[in-house]
C-alpha cells in the first residue's frame, strides 16, 4: 500500500507541471499578481502540508485525496481572469471543465467533487465541521483552508488590498470589508483544525499580522489630517503599482518617492522574506 507521501508525489508527477503551466497561461494576459499561478501553487503547497498534518494527527486521508486536491487547488481562482466578482468560483469550475474537455486527459476520480470544491471554496458556510467528514466535503474543507492560509501574513496584506481595489472598493472602506472576510477565514480554519493546537497558534500569528495592519489602517484614515501614517501611504503604493501594472510581490519592484520610506521598505523586506519561505515550502 502506498504511503500518503507517495500518493502526493504521484499526483505531482502526473499533474504539477501541466497544471502550473496551464494556470500560468491562463493568467498570462491578466494583471492579477495576488491570484496568479504562484498563488495557486502556494495553495497546493498548503494543501500538501495539511494532508500530512492530518495523517500525523491520526485522521483518515483517502487515497484519492491528493489527486483531487491538486486539481482543485490549481483551478479554484482561475475564474478571476473572467470576473473579479466574489462568486468567481462558478467561472473557475467552467475553466476546469474546459481543460478536461479540450486536453487529452482522462476525467479524474471524484471529478464532480473537485468541481464542487472549486465552485464553493469561498463559501465558509460549507465548512462548519472539524477534520473528519465525508470524502467530498473533505476536498472542499481542505481547499478552502489551504486558500485561507494564503490570506494571512504580509502576503495577505497585499493580496487583500489588490483584489478589493480592483473591485472598486474605496481605500477608506478597505478595513471594514477586509477585516470581516479575514475573521471569517481564521474562524473557518479554527473550526476545521481545532485539534491541531500548535498549527492554529502558528497561523494566529500570521492572522494578527494582517489584522493589526488593517485595524491600524482604519485608525490612520480616521486621524489622517492630524497624524499621517505609513499604512495609508502603503495603500497608495499598491494603487500606483496597479496603475503601472508593476507586480509588487516581486523583488524587482519599482517604488515611487516615499514619505514613510523606512516603514514601507521594511514592509516589503518582510514580504520578501515571507515569500522566500513560501517558495521553498
Amino acid at each position: 500500500m502506498q504511503t500518503l507521501k507517495q500518493r502526493i508525489r504521484e499526483a505531482e508527477e502526473i499533474w504539477l507541471l501541466p497544471l502550473l503551466n496551464h494556470c500560468n497561461n491562463l493568467f498570462s494576459g491578466v494583471f492579477l499578481p495576488s491570484h496568479d499561478h504562484l498563488h495557486h501553487y502556494r495553495v497546493w503547497c498548503n494543501a500538501r502540508e495539511l494532508m500530512l498534518m492530518m495523517e500525523n494527527a491520526g485522521c483518515s486521508v483517502s487515497p484519492e485525496l491528493p489527486g483531487k486536491l491538486i486539481l482543485a487547488a490549481f483551478f479554484h481562482d482561475t475564474g478571476l481572469i473572467n470576473t473579479r466578482n466574489e462568486k468567481h468560483g462558478m467561472e473557475s469550475r467552467k475553466l476546469c471543465q474546459e481543460f478536461f474537455r479540450k486536453a487529452n486527459h482522462p476525467v479524474p476520480v471524484g471529478y464532480h467533487e473537485i468541481l464542487d470544491a472549486i465552485e464553493h471554496h469561498d463559501d465558509k458556510s460549507y465548512h462548519e465541521n472539524s477534520m473528519t467528514g465525508e470524502p467530498g466535503p473533505q476536498v472542499l474543507r481542505l481547499l478552502s483552508a489551504s486558500d485561507d492560509l494564503d490570506a494571512f501574513g504580509y502576503t495577505g496584506i497585499y493580496r487583500y488590498a489588490e483584489i478589493y481595489l480592483l473591485r472598486k472598493v474605496r481605500p477608506e472602506d478597505l478595513p471594514d470589508r477586509i477585516l470581516e472576510n479575514l475573521n471569517n477565514r481564521f474562524q473557518n480554519l479554527k473550526n476545521i483544525f481545532a485539534p491541531l493546537n500548535q498549527f492554529i497558534d502558528r497561523q494566529e500569528i500570521r492572522y494578527w499580522i494582517t489584522c493589526e495592519f488593517y485595524m491600524g489602517l482604519s485608525e490612520s484614515f480616521a486621524a489622517a489630517s492630524e497624524r499621517p501614517d505609513w499604512k495609508g501611504e502603503l495603500i497608495r503604493v499598491f494603487q500606483d503599482g496597479l496603475l503601472r501594472q508593476d507586480n509588487l510581490l516581486r523583488r524587482e519592484r519599482l517604488l515611487p518617492d516615499l514619505e514613510h520610506e523606512r516603514e514601507i521598505r521594511q514592509f516589503f523586506m518582510l514580504l520578501d522574506e515571507e515569500n522566500s519561505i513560501n517558495t521553498h515550502t
